[in-house]
């Protein structure tokens, strides 16, 4: 069971560990952490559960919502308020909007000052799609071996450069054979689009070192814009609009891994539009703060790219962000991954959503557009001198 935490600002019963470690502790952690009152009011939520269930805040309604939807959950917190008793659900199927997760789920009191129940409740959330993921390959026959990524990439690379290297020979043999040529151009666009497929899979699921500084979120666009080839200048045909709030503040973050992943966002508004429509870029502060685990506010910004182009059906919209999954035909489905893994790093979130640029008439057909929306957390305001 979840261990009990005295006070209803998750006040620590060691005296000697200050609230800034508990809320370094319950920030840092991937399960989702949700403290109820006895009223069922949120008091402290972590950005795990808040990605879990897909808001960029917890209130109330969203706690309504969360136990309308999963009634067995709504039992296990009744059940805990008037026991004082912790409960667990070794596995159970969460609804959150739209989806649907398997989780383990523990609910455990919330101690008052007194070191009694009736503080409210703790609801901790373990996702299990990784378990029941290994577990499903274990019965049909797709075991995972637990190579690392590193170890696999190195294995398959050395015999990579042995594969291109003895077809830039044969091209080099038979410069006159338009055949020979043809055959060695496929081996050789094979061969770099496997490796590029290696370092995508490699910088998603290996460890991530970001830089923590300061960075200009319009400095970091503008540099991915410039990258993609649309400034200070577009190409004819493409019209890009820069919507921006400059008076926003700096983000904590690697402007080089922030640059990667706005120019991945951009390129992909270029392909959708065929060259020929609006791109916007548009930066504001986000309405909606988030409560840290200790009660302070954290403020967001947010950054919108959105296209002109045809966006994508709404079956697909929920797999954008799964591995390997794409609507290009050259692509690999990890840009969009890698993205958001990024993002999520630096302690924000990317979606998706359809709907861009405002609707246009191009050979008698409406565009209906797609919009990406970034959130990140701003650089605190400075204290003043004392």
């Amino acid at each position: 069971m979840l261990p009990l935490i005295t006070g209803s600002a998750l006040i620590a019963t060691d005296r000697g560990i200050n609230l800034s470690l508990w809320h370094d502790i319950i920030d840092s952690l991937t399960d989702a952490i949700i403290v109820l009152s006895p009223a069922m009011e949120p008091q402290a939520v972590n950005p795990a559960a808040k990605t879990m269930l897909g808001v960029s805040q917890v209130s109330a309604a969203t706690v309504a919502d969360l136990v309308h939807q999963n009634d067995w959950l709504g039992r296990m917190v009744g059940a805990c308020l008037d026991s004082g008793q912790g409960l667990g659900d070794m596995e159970a199927v969460l609804t959150a909007g739209p989806r649907e997760l398997a989780v383990r789920a523990e609910v455990s009191p919330l101690l008052n000052t007194e070191g009694r129940p009736g503080g409210g409740v703790i609801i901790l959330l373990h996702d299990l799609s990784h378990e029941k993921g290994a577990a499903e390959a274990a019965t049909t026959g797709d075991l995972n071996l637990r190579l690392s990524p590193a170890g696999l990439a190195h294995e398959v690379k050395n015999p990579l450069t042995g594969i291109k290297g003895a077809a830039e020979l044969m091209a080099r043999m038979f410069p006159d054979d338009p055949r020979a040529q043809q055959y060695c151009g496929v081996i050789l666009d094979g061969v770099n689009r496997i490796a590029s497929l290696v370092e995508q899979v490699l910088m998603v699921s290996g460890p991530q070192r970001l830089a923590r500084e300061p960075v200009n979120i319009h400095m970091v666009l503008h540099q991915a814009m410039r990258m993609a080839g649309l400034y200070p200048q577009p190409p004819d045909g493409v019209v890009v609009v820069q919507d921006f709030d400059p008076s926003l503040p700096d983000v904590i973050g690697d402007a080089d891994a922030l640059e990667r992943t706005f120019l991945n966002l951009i390129k992909n508004a270029v392909e959708a539009i065929d060259l020929s429509g609006t791109i916007r870029l548009h930066t504001r502060i986000e309405r909606e703060f988030r409560t840290t685990a200790e009660g302070r506010r954290r403020r967001f910004l947010r950054v919108e790219v959105s296209d002109s182009g045809p966006g994508i059906p709404e079956d697909q919209l929920a797999q954008l962000f799964t591995p390997f999954f794409t609507t290009k035909p050259a692509g690999t489905g990890l840009g969009l991954v890698l993205c958001q893994r990024i993002i999520a790093l630096h302690g924000g979130r990317l979606w998706a959503q359809r709907g861009g640029v405002d609707r246009t008439k191009a050979a008698g057909a409406s565009k209906d557009g797609m919009t990406f929306k970034v959130t990140l957390p701003m650089m605190p305001p400075e204290k003043p001198p004392q």
